[in-house]
């Protein structure tokens, strides 16, 4: 074959194999926002401080979580965050929350017709609501298994009164219709101080009145048949409590 046809081949099937090997327009990514992440509530934080961390709305993280309330989140919640890439850390306040006992509680709910009333010991010398969730969490619990940790100024103030997410969400724990209060300590070595012993004398007084628990429903955990344990603590005051409540 002359040369010059051979020549003309060459540049027609290089031609050929060039158009089979062109590779596509590359497209622009499409972006898109962030759907979020999840935030779990620890003690000390707001719907205010966590919006101002994740430099997100309050109010879209109300519209995000249904919540109706801001002041009614709870420690161990799980707050989706909006547009949040990652979980950031908040900073826990240091104030001590002053409010009613009635607005810690919060209205009255209908979602569970509460009965009874359990005492427990956490069983620690320190401690708070958001390391006790952790550690729920790390054991398969699900969380904070406690509707409301009264602090012994180790964690928290002393006397201050932690709610939990399953109270803010109507959650019961592993028994029906039972609220369960933990107060921070060891009552087989220690005592309940005196602000603890006070602000769970008042808190009781308000569930049992808001939800009509009758004073031979507030048993310790002890006291639960079936339960091995000696929780609240041998030095729990829990005839003195008894006797208190007992009289208007």
């Amino acid at each position: 074959m002359p040369v010059k046809k051979r020549l003309i081949l060459s540049l027609a099937l290089c031609v050929s194999l060039a158009g089979c090997a062109s590779v596509p327009p590359v497209r622009p990514p499409v972006i898109t926002a962030h759907p979020g992440t999840y935030h779990i509530v620890g003690s000390g934080q707001t719907l205010y401080s966590i919006s101002k961390a994740y430099n997100v709305n309050v109010k879209d993280i109300m519209a995000a979580n249904s919540i109706k309330n801001p002041n009614q989140i709870g420690v161990g919640e799980r707050l989706l965050i909006p547009r949040a890439a990652q979980p950031v850390f908040v900073q826990p306040s240091c104030a001590l929350y002053l409010g009613s006992i009635e607005e810690i509680v919060g209205e009255k709910q209908h979602r569970v017709h509460w009965k009874t009333i359990i005492l427990h010991h956490s069983a620690t010398k320190e401690g708070n609501a958001e390391s006790f969730d952790r550690n729920h969490r790390r054991r398969g619990m699900g969380g904070l298994f406690y509707h409301f940790v009264i602090g012994n100024g180790t964690g928290s103030g002393d006397g201050e009164i932690e709610v939990g997410w399953r109270w803010r969400r109507q959650v019961e724990v592993n028994r029906p219709a039972e609220i369960e209060i933990c107060l921070v300590g060891d009552f087989n070595q220690q005592q309940v101080s005196a602000a603890q012993y006070d602000s769970l004398v008042r808190l009781l007084r308000v569930l049992m009145k808001q939800y009509s628990v009758p004073l031979d429903r507030i048993r310790r955990n002890k006291d639960v048949p079936g339960v091995i344990t000696e929780c609240p603590g041998r030095n729990f005051p829990y005839g003195r409590l008894k006797a208190e409540l007992s009289r208007n």
